[in-house]
């Protein structure tokens, strides 16, 4: 997995959407063991997700990520 970078293309925002999803679903099926581990991960996608949609100007991508981000940070 690359970071979104100067010299990366930017993403289409179906695959920042996506992103977003792979958070939530890391979160979602994450055992108790899991938990640490998997908030972490989602995190790391979610920041990319964020990143990628301020890259692209859609901010209601942004918001989206940015709300899971502060979710994550009130859970954990």
């Amino acid at each position: 997995m690359s970071d979104t970078g100067p010299t990366d293309p930017p993403m289409d925002p179906k695959d920042i959407f996506e992103l977003i999803i792979q958070a939530d679903e890391k979160l979602k099926y994450a055992t108790e063991a899991q938990a640490e581990v998997r908030r972490w991960q989602a995190r790391a996608l979610l920041e990319q997700a964020r990143d990628a949609a301020r890259a692209v100007g859609n901010e209601a991508l942004v918001q989206q990520a940015e709300t899971r981000l502060a979710d994550l940070g009130a859970s954990g």
